[in-house]
């Protein structure tokens, strides 16, 4: 175990938002890990904005509209990391003097990644190309023809929007480089977003709201090997043979809203390099799932176990464009089941663009719930994105 978390453990039975989470705890190695709901009521009990004597930055976490996490970052603890991470991608010939660089990331309701990378870019002294993630497809294609964008930045899902646009109406653009974070890149969307912008190099970075970013990576043929800021902890709970297990992650730079042993909601490895910890993800954690950048937990729909027995949520692609969200529904009830009021509810959880994500409800028998043929389990959450 790293010396290190000794040391900001202390730092963080002490801050105003842990120390009655705490407070039991005698020693570091004995904290568990802090899973997202706990960090909302932690949030929700011990944070009061109104009470700091100091500006905060307030960063939304990706997940539902019903139960959103808004985390507070001190302003200059901010900062220090964001310029620790622009060298380090410099230094990585990521982001040049010479980039021009479109960004489709989000910029809506609290989200912070769009206004993020614009202030990296320029620390890098990059040239940054604000659109977002809203922007019409016809003003992104114009945009990154008119300042002759070498990159182009965001979701998977929304960069794949806008490739299906090019490619769909005929039209030509070269731009030598990708960098998406916020969903894991599919096989198929690596190739169709080459095609499309006629790129030689993809890359991605990651890191969360509770943590800031803080890893950067070159994608080849499906994986992802994140470099990581040294300041930054990473350790796996409970790995495999293979070494795969949850990422658990302490940032020593936020001291005045620390963050201890989070879970990050990924399954990965970790190993060193160079004296530098390397992160390679391997998948999302199975009780969570991603949608159009947004992370969602199987806690977040507990309130259907006082409706159903049990669940089983179904994603997959439709068409290449499309995704669609099903929400199969057991109850043992001789009752009917309100489709119409758990889809309503749904669609207050949900934050997604109706065009091309669909969320259905239906109430089935127990045999037609998705069975896992290598485990002979049934999931919680069955992806079928490919």
């Amino acid at each position: 175990m790293d010396v290190r978390l000794k040391k900001h453990f202390d730092i963080v039975k002490k801050s105003t938002l842990f120390k009655d989470h705490y407070k039991e705890v005698t020693h570091y190695t004995n904290a568990l890990p802090i899973e997202k709901h706990m960090l909302r009521t932690i949030l929700a009990n011990q944070f009061n904005v109104a009470s700091e004597n100091k500006g905060v930055y307030l960063v939304r976490s990706g997940g539902s509209m019903a139960k959103p996490l808004i985390f507070p970052v001190d302003i200059e603890e901010n900062l220090y990391q964001r310029e620790l991470l622009s060298k380090e991608l410099v230094a990585n010939d990521i982001f040049t003097s010479q980039s021009r660089v479109l960004n489709l990331f989000s910029y809506n309701g609290m989200y912070r990644t769009a206004a993020i990378m614009d202030d990296i870019l320029e620390r890098c002294n990059a040239t940054t190309i604000s659109l977002g993630a809203v922007s019409e497809l016809d003003l992104v294609y114009n945009t990154a023809k008119q300042f002759a964008a070498t990159m182009i930045i965001g979701t998977p899902s929304k960069l794949t929007l806008v490739a299906h646009y090019i490619l769909d109406n005929k039209l030509e653009v070269s731009i030598p480089k990708i960098m998406y974070a916020g969903e894991f890149l599919l096989k198929s969307q690596e190739s169709l977003l080459k095609k499309a912008f006629n790129s030689t190099h993809i890359y991605t970075m990651y890191g969360s709201a509770e943590t800031g970013i803080w890893a950067w990576a070159s994608y080849e043929n499906g994986r992802t090997s994140f470099e990581t800021l040294n300041d930054v902890i990473v350790e796996v709970e409970n790995p495999d043979k293979e070494g795969n297990g949850l990422l658990v992650v302490t940032n020593l730079l936020r001291k005045r809203f620390p963050v201890f042993r989070y879970v990050m909601g990924d399954i990965g490895s970790v190993s060193k390099k160079d004296n530098k910890t390397i992160v390679h993800l391997k998948t999302r954690e199975p009780k969570s799932f991603s949608i159009e950048s947004n992370s969602y937990f199987l806690n977040d729909f507990d309130w259907l176990y006082e409706i159903a027995d049990r669940f089983q949520i179904q994603i997959s692609n439709t068409k290449p464009k499309h995704i669609e969200i099903k929400f199969l529904i057991v109850s043992n009830s001789t009752n009917l089941v309100d489709v119409s009021l758990i889809k309503d509810k749904l669609g207050s959880i949900f934050e997604i663009n109706p065009k091309t994500t669909v969320i259905k409800v239906q109430q089935v028998k127990e045999a037609s719930l998705y069975l896992n043929p290598t485990t002979s389990k049934t999931p919680s959450i069955a992806d079928f994105r490919r």
